[in-house]
């Protein structure tokens, strides 16, 4: 085999490993979602009455699986950036990461940490390509109205747009 043709196969083989990594990261984010969103839900069926009424303590909200939730998230982020992945598997992670909460079904408590684990992994935002990053702009902008962005959603947003510019 000549050298071009070998130097092909193991770019070849990277790719299929980094896109690989990409699926597992998602189907990892996926049942860690998916998990975090079953103990809130435990923990509001379990809700006493007047439990966390006019911002008292107790209740769902400060359970500390809210934190321990972002905290593996951001573990798991962490490793796939360590992988050093290329600009597609970026964009499917953050596609993922990025992907709206359901507005009914979601508890408040989690729809507004599902919100903001979004701010988790900015830099992976630099790793993509302008094509890549046009395309979550355009996601987020469908996903999302303006005047509903969380400031570190703005954050988000600009950063992909400069990306997209390829600033």
């Amino acid at each position: 085999m000549k050298a071009s043709e070998e130097r092909q196969v193991e770019q070849d083989m990277r790719q299929e490993d980094t896109g690989s990594s990409a699926q597992r990261c998602v189907e990892a984010m996926r049942l860690l979602r998916a998990d975090y969103l079953e103990k809130v839900a435990e923990l509001e069926r379990k809700r006493k009455p007047g439990e966390g009424i006019l911002g008292m303590h107790g209740g769902p909200a400060d359970d500390p699986c809210h934190d321990r939730y972002a905290e593996d998230l951001a573990a798991l982020l962490g490793d796939f950036a360590a992988g050093d992945p290329d600009s597609a598997s970026v964009r499917i992670v953050l596609d993922e990461l990025y992907a709206a909460p359901p507005k009914s079904g979601t508890p408040r408590s989690a729809f507004w940490m599902l919100i903001a684990v979004q701010g988790l992994c900015p830099e992976l935002i630099d790793r993509l390509d302008p094509g890549d990053a046009d395309s979550l702009v355009k996601r987020f902008a469908s996903d999302y109205r303006r005047w509903e962005l969380m400031p570190r959603q703005k954050q988000i947003l600009k950063a992909l747009k400069d990306r997209a510019k390829n600033r």
